[in-house]
């Protein structure tokens, strides 16, 4: 497995699109950059918009191509525009512009916003920009890289990330502050490349002490996502956590989220990836019947909060199994954690992202 050791940076500067601009005291001043589209609320009920300038609005869901707008029915898309500096959503302050359009059985509320003032609006919901410095400029890079490497496959789509755990957690201006505008500048239209195309940017919370690969996660190949040592995850809080579940919980949770449903009074680890992570598991009942699930399968069926990881062992107590491990997230890419220690212990951010991202190249999109 890939040592834990620096490698000898090397910057290539490669121009990819000719945009000019500079960000100022507010990211919402960034006159360059692309403009991502992010999916702020899917809603088959009501919401409220203010700051607009149609004046404040309350729109509920009529179904098919229209939406009552304060009482009246419109046709959808229709496209808001702040009148001051932000447009309001349920409150929440958003830069750029709104779009509500029409979706499958809901209202999809986009908001199409400069790329440096999307960063700025997810430092503090994926970590903290009370964090070193470095940690703070390698999240804005590879949230960058992240909407970029959607942008780029979503390109004829209603929107490009949402603004969830789904995509990248952006919760517009709310958020926004010093350290983490700082951040955004110092790293303004930097991104990772792999042979000259946005890399995919995955990253977690805690990695457990080891990385893996999404090949062996995802049964995806990446070259440049593969397993690394991440030795200051330990610093966390959960690094290891342990979930009890009682043998009798599990046929409900299981049918919940489609999977065979049944009581076991056993369950097996049947592979692991080369990093220990849980890839397959059986679960039988008392009469022999046999469901196979992935690890992330199961972690979805139990619950990510209370499964936090694939990296775990399980026993049984009883009536009850015990799931005993460490980390949390898919263990993909960037742990976010790790990247913290790293910072910490005097390394840059260049070679933060040269560590996670083994083979891609640091560059500038503008």
């Amino acid at each position: 497995m890939p040592s834990f050791k620096t490698r000898p940076w090397r910057l290539i500067s490669v121009l990819l699109l000719l945009l000019s601009g500079c960000l100022h005291t507010a990211p919402g001043q960034a006159g360059y950059g692309e403009k991502v589209r992010v999916l702020i609320l899917k809603s088959s009920g009501s919401f409220d918009l203010r700051g607009t300038d149609r004046g404040e609005l309350h729109i509920r869901y009529s179904g098919a191509e229209s939406a009552s707008v304060n009482g009246r029915l419109k046709r959808l898309p229709m496209k808001l525009y702040p009148e001051d500096e932000f447009v309001y959503i349920n409150g929440r302050p958003y830069r750029g512009t709104v779009e509500v359009s029409a979706g499958k059985g809901a209202l999809l509320v986009v908001n199409e916003v400069n790329m440096e003032a999307y960063i700025a609006g997810i430092i503090n919901n994926e970590i903290s920009s009370k964090w070193p410095e470095d940690v703070i400029k390698s999240q804005a890079v590879i949230a960058r890289t992240y909407a970029l490497f959607n942008m780029r496959k979503r390109q004829n789509l209603p929107y490009h990330v949402e603004s969830s755990v789904m995509g990248q957690v952006y919760s517009g201006a709310s958020v926004e502050d010093n350290a983490a505008i700082k951040a955004v500048q110092a790293t303004a239209g930097e991104i990772l490349v792999f042979d000259g195309e946005p890399a995919l940017t995955v990253y977690h919370s805690n990695a457990g002490g080891m990385t893996d690969s999404a090949r062996e996660i995802w049964r995806r190949d990446y070259p440049y996502l593969l397993p690394v040592e991440s030795p200051f995850d330990a610093s966390a809080p959960k690094y290891e956590w342990e979930f009890a579940l009682p043998a009798e919980s599990f046929k409900g949770l299981l049918s919940s989220g489609g999977l065979p449903a049944l009581t076991p009074q056993e369950i097996t680890v049947l592979d692991t990836t080369s990093a220990g992570r849980v890839k397959l598991i059986a679960l039988r009942d008392g009469s022999g019947k046999e469901a196979r699930l992935s690890g992330e399968e199961l972690r979805g069926a139990v619950g990510y909060s209370n499964l936090r990881s694939t990296f775990f062992a399980v026993e049984k107590d009883g009536d009850r199994f015990i799931f005993k491990g460490r980390g949390s997230g898919h263990g993909v890419g960037l742990s976010q954690w790790g990247a913290k220690g790293m910072a910490e212990n005097g390394y840059s951010y260049r070679e933060i992202l040269d560590h996670f991202y083994p083979g891609t190249e640091l560059t500038r999109a503008w």
